[in-house]
């Protein structure tokens, strides 16, 4: 499950478009945060993607990818060519072919490394669709989890939805805002398509799955949020947007939640993993943020340059590594979830005043800057945001915690497999 949001510069306030988007994997699925410079190749080189070999472009676009470490592709990502996207499952009667093909993270990272707008980003998708398909297992540890996508796509100028079921499409061109969840959005509103004219296209939805998914009531609460801050969106509007909860608490949550917490293996499966927000000026500038971790409420929001990421965050794989930024963010995720409803609202509060420190220092910049500041003000968020974690992991030490039952043993397991420390 995932959400992702768009919002264009009447909504804004200024010539700036605001993407942000929530990666909600299996929660033990490392989310890292990798940076790819342009590269030129010869003709006829293959490329191996997640499951299937395809032909390599001339020239790939330099990019920031959020990649869950097994595969490929990318949940979410940005180029240099100013192109942000994201995507997400949906759940249709159509279903994924057997002879595997690409899936849905592997034309979002395509897209980016090879498009240099919006459109062609859109284009490139619908193409290498139409050739290869989409199929192939999208679970981590689930390898009976398959899908099709939507994607949310914005460069400078618009903001593009593209809707796909099979080998099949919608697109729609938005100025204002735009929301995609676990649902198809587009009906029968679309201004391309390769169905027949006046098709509503949700009518391939498997309505069981996508209702228990839970998206429809997500995007709602996004859209609500949107009109309610309309002409005045910040990079911290994206931010709480991304950490939002129904329920006042992890435990006592559900699918509702845009910070999606897990909570059994049947319901509650997802897991908010990684989280991306990008604002995009009209003179070519970037603003970069991750948390680089799961749970966007029990972290901050931190920026990034491409040309020089903090160690750790593109390391990770199967299990517990004291290397890895995001596993060492997990370590205190799991922890703070048993104590949640005692340590939360002050934790809240330290790194919201964290991220006001660190939004007020931030400039837009060029992707390939490699200003000495900019670099010490995305470490100095990564480090400042660990000392907090430490801080309070040294607060949780003989406290008991408060958690249900299932809850806490469902964590427990989820710990234990990965070799996570309990306190």
């Amino acid at each position: 499950m995932c959400d992702t949001f768009a919002i264009g510069p009447a909504y804004t306030g200024r010539d700036t478009f605001i993407f942000g988007k929530n990666s909600d994997r299996e929660p033990d699925e490392a989310q890292l945060v990798i940076s790819k410079p342009r590269a030129e190749y010869d003709e006829g080189e293959d490329l191996k993607c997640t499951y299937i070999t395809i032909p390599q472009a001339r020239h790939t676009n330099a990019v920031l990818l959020c990649r869950p470490f097994w595969m490929w592709g990318a949940e979410m990502g940005v180029s240099e060519k100013g192109v942000v996207i994201g995507n997400e499952a949906i759940f249709t009667k159509i279903k994924p072919e057997k002879k595997p093909g690409l899936i849905g993270m592997d034309l979002l990272r395509l897209a980016l490394e090879r498009a240099d707008t919006a459109k062609d980003a859109a284009s490139l998708i619908i193409d290498l669709l139409k050739l290869y398909g989409q199929a192939g297992p999208c679970g981590y540890r689930d390898k009976r989890l398959s899908y099709m996508n939507s994607y949310l796509i914005l460069d400078r100028k618009e903001i593009l939805v593209l809707e796909t079921i099979g080998r099949d499409y919608a697109l729609k061109s938005y100025n204002d805002y735009a929301a995609i969840s676990n649902i198809i959005t587009l009906g029968s509103n679309w201004d391309d398509a390769s169905f027949a004219p006046g098709t509503d296209i949700r009518s391939f939805s498997e309505r069981l799955v996508t209702h228990f998914a839970g998206g429809r009531l997500r995007r709602s609460s996004i859209l609500k949020k949107i009109e309610e801050e309309r002409g005045h969106i910040e990079v911290r509007d994206a931010f709480e947007i991304s950490r939002s909860h129904n329920g006042v608490s992890p435990s006592k949550g559900s699918n509702a939640d845009v910070c999606m917490h897990a909570a059994g293996p049947i319901i509650r499966r997802s897991q908010t993993v990684g989280s991306l927000v990008v604002e995009l000026d009209k003179n070519d500038g970037f603003k970069i943020f991750v948390t680089a971790c799961s749970a966007p409420c029990l972290s901050t929001f931190k920026p990034v340059i491409p040309n020089s990421l903090p160690a750790g965050i593109d390391k990770g794989e199967e299990g517990y590594s004291s290397d890895s930024y995001w596993w060492r963010h997990e370590h205190f995720h799991i922890n703070m979830l048993f104590r949640f409803d005692m340590l939360g609202p002050a934790f809240t509060k330290d790194i919201m005043g964290l991220e006001d420190e660190v939004c007020t220092k931030t400039p837009f910049y060029e992707w390939a800057s490699k200003e000495a500041d900019l670099s010490e003000i995305s470490r100095d968020s990564f480090e400042k945001t660990e000392k907090i974690e430490k801080k309070y992991l040294e607060d949780i030490k003989g406290m008991s915690g408060q958690a249900s039952l299932l809850y806490s043993l469902y964590w427990k397991r989820v710990a234990r497999r990965n070799s996570v420390a309990l306190a």
